[in-house]
């Protein structure tokens, strides 16, 4: 089996992450694709939500301040007499002029789409392609049979896919995208996420 160089690779992974984050605007992550595609129809309340909102500004800025009055009298505009009601208006509202940029769901699933087919690609373009289902040989020594193996697996994608949105991103959300930015919270939970797989292969080893 043949694989690429690994700055080949390195460079390759870079600037589709510069392309991507260039190309929607957010940085590139598997599972925070995976999730916008799940929650697709509570992004689309969203973003009629928001669309609705930014209609009619000049209707929220009078209800914001409708409510603002209601509940705090006409003396909470009084703080500098020489302001004008318009102008405190503004001030209350200014906030509320930014709409949140939505990336429509079917741009992840190109994302993913385009990623199974580059691999499978590189496979047939560096080895023999075939799809095969057989676990790996520390799999079949660990467990006695693939029943518990593939419950194992499963319960293992499971918790790998609740870490990620507890950690707000996956390897390739912080170890790339946010390594890449010097964001300390991706720094930290790469340290992590990659301490705990090496600590889990040398235990997965000695089991076998």
């Amino acid at each position: 089996m043949e694989y690429w160089s690994w700055w080949l690779g390195a460079l390759a992974l870079g600037l589709f992450a510069v392309v991507f984050s260039l190309l929607t605007g957010k940085p590139l992550g598997v599972s925070g694709s995976w999730l916008s595609i799940a929650r697709r129809k509570d992004d689309a309340l969203l973003k009629a939500s928001a669309d609705v909102l930014d209609s009619d500004q000049d209707m929220i800025k009078d209800e914001l301040m409708s409510m603002t009055m209601a509940e705090f009298g006409k003396d909470v505009l009084d703080v500098n007499p020489q302001r004008r009601e318009g102008e405190a208006n503004a001030e209350v509202t200014e906030k509320f002029e930014m709409k949140q940029d939505y990336t429509h769901w079917t741009v992840h699933v190109l994302f993913l789409v385009t990623m199974f087919f580059g691999s499978y690609i590189a496979s047939i373009t560096t080895t023999d392609f075939s799809l095969s289902f057989e676990l790996s040989t520390i799999h079949s020594e660990i467990f006695e049979n693939n029943g518990e193996a593939w419950l194992a697996l499963l319960f293992g994608g499971m918790m790998v896919g609740f870490g990620t949105q507890m950690a707000g991103g996956c390897t390739s959300g912080h170890g790339l995208s946010g390594c890449a930015q010097l964001i300390p919270a991706s720094l930290l939970s790469t340290v992590i996420f990659f301490g705990c797989a090496t600590l889990l292969t040398i235990f997965m080893n000695f089991m076998s």
